[in-house]
């Protein structure tokens, strides 16, 4: 089975409240990327996403290399921060979708994901520890939800 990659992102007005300053403020050290952490060794640490219907993830940052692959499909809005500009996308996933980023210490990617569908949603997520060169990350508690 090949791997899918996720259409581009649209843009949309729909009501999901910009996250807050306090919030944002403190994003770049969450870098709790996951709901629950699944598996971690010196190379890779695997996390699952689990949104059930109207549930948000916070605001988090990626540091490292990573590729995420959707498990249960859905819908989500999600702000990124593209420089100083918060950005509202909507996007839908299917069973296999697979997108693959590379982040680094100087270029990190800041975002929140909300299940706007009416299903549960999941990915797993698997970040690339070999490219941790950049800053460490905060402490991440495993099975604890972000």
């Amino acid at each position: 089975m090949g791997h899918h990659h996720t259409p581009e992102a649209a843009t949309c007005d729909v009501a999901h409240d910009r996250p807050s300053d306090a919030e944002a403020a403190h994003a770049h050290l969450n870098r709790q990327v996951g709901t629950r952490l699944l598996f971690e060794n010196s190379a890779v640490r695997v996390w699952e996403v689990h949104l059930e219907p109207g549930v948000r993830a916070p605001l988090h940052c990626h540091a490292l290399n990573y590729f995420w692959t959707c498990t249960e499909p859905g819908t989500a809005l999600q702000w990124q921060l593209t420089g100083s500009e918060w950005r509202l996308q909507r996007r839908t996933y299917r069973i296999g979708d697979t997108q693959f980023f590379d982040y680094g210490s100087e270029s990190p990617a800041i975002h929140d994901l909300y299940n706007d569908g009416d299903s549960t949603l999941r990915f797993v997520t698997v970040e690339l520890l070999d490219s941790a060169a950049q800053s460490a990350p905060t402490t991440i508690a495993p099975g604890g939800a972000s």
